[in-house]
């Protein structure tokens, strides 16, 4: 949502209440950016679009709400372990609306990486990554290329650095870690079609697929929750603020350890 057009503000993004207007107005850009997607998709001879609300304060419920095109398929998130439903074998590319830069980026808008204000660094095999990566790297498990991202000017450097054949559409400046100036909301979603649809036609993109078993490392705003992660199995405590751990599946970079953890 950081990255949606129309969106300037935390509590867009994270108000607690549903019924807040500064969330409402939040959530129905989502849907609108997502809407303009579907119809590049569509426009582009797509058979079928999937939709999946990747934001997890919307818990599935911002697109239902908010009037997703009918031609689309919603599908979810399902947990322990933590996996994407309907992106599978059946899916030829993958696209990501309304992303925000990771983690430590200068005037990334609203810039994290899982957890906002509380994760400084997440690393894979070594190199700083985000959660468009993240994304790419799960699709590419199944050989799916990332071909497409919208979201802050800063969001949209990170793509086309890390993922040089990835199209994208800025949706706005960031100038700080929340504040940013707009672009034309119409005009940004009018790019979006016309961008998705040309990104479409683009099928020789490869999937990100990472050397496995792939590292992970996460260094923390401090050094408590590293404690908690350090004693779960398979985690390396690398300095007070850092863990890692290694993953054998791609689709496992979204599982930070827990009681459940088998590495």
């Amino acid at each position: 949502m950081e990255g949606l057009a129309g969106v300037d503000n935390w509590e867009q993004c994270y108000n607690p209440d549903d019924n807040s207007p500064l969330y409402q107005y939040g959530c129905m850009q989502l849907a609108a950016d997502t809407n303009a997607a579907i119809s590049g998709c569509f426009d582009a001879g797509a058979s079928e679009v999937r939709v999946l609300d990747g934001h997890g304060r919307n818990q599935n419920k911002a697109l239902a709400r908010y009037g997703l095109d009918p031609r689309a398929k919603r599908v979810w998130i399902k947990n322990e372990p933590f996996r994407l439903e309907g992106l599978d074998e059946s899916v030829t590319s993958v696209v990501c609306i309304g992303q925000h830069a990771m983690a430590g980026t200068i005037n990334g808008f609203l810039d994290h990486t899982q957890c906002p204000r509380e994760l400084c660094r997440f690393c894979i095999n070594g190199q700083e990554h985000g959660e468009l990566s993240q994304l790419a790297m799960y699709a590419g498990h199944y050989g799916i290329p990332l071909i497409y991202a919208s979201g802050d000017e800063a969001l949209c450097d990170e793509a086309n650095r890390l993922f040089p054949w990835v199209k994208t559409t800025p949706t706005k400046q960031g100038t700080g870690w929340e504040t940013c100036n707009l672009y034309s909301v119409m005009q940004v979603r009018n790019k979006i079609r016309q961008d998705i649809a040309q990104a479409l036609n683009l099928i020789d993109a490869p999937p990100w697929k990472p050397e496995l078993p792939a590292l992970i490392s996460v260094e923390w705003a401090w050094s408590g929750k590293a404690d908690e992660q350090s004693k779960f199995f398979g985690v390396q405590r690398t300095h007070a603020r850092i863990v890692q751990w290694s993953i054998k599946d791609a689709r496992d970079i979204y599982n930070f350890p827990n009681e459940n953890w088998h590495a």
